[in-house]
């Protein structure tokens, strides 16, 4: 394992020792987890970018765009289909939940 050394404010270094005993994590558990959800946080937003900027591109072509449509409108029933039985669904529990004891018996 590669080892790195680095300078910490004295603010960040007293959250990092509070952090890690709270934890209970040595102070470079806790930085590694971080940076770990750091690089990996910033790989997902540039994925997404990516991502967005392509969807951009391929729906200024009108072909592309109308194809898309096409599909969203053939998918349409569908879609209804599930949103009314999940509102059927949260309407029903509603009702019995009304009914029911109060949450904070």
């Amino acid at each position: 394992m590669a080892m790195l050394n680095i300078r910490l404010t004295d603010q960040i270094e007293r959250q990092l020792s509070e952090e890690a005993q709270r934890e209970n994590k040595t102070r470079s558990e806790i930085v590694r987890d971080a940076l770990t959800w750091y690089l990996t946080e910033i790989e997902k937003k540039r994925f997404m970018d990516q991502l967005l900027e392509e969807a951009r591109q391929a729906y200024a072509d009108k072909n592309i765009l109308q194809e898309a449509k096409e599909i969203a409108e053939e998918f349409l029933p569908f879609e209804n289909e599930v949103l009314d039985s999940i509102e059927d669904q949260i309407s029903d529990n509603l009702r019995h939940k009304e009914t029911s004891e109060k949450w904070w018996k």
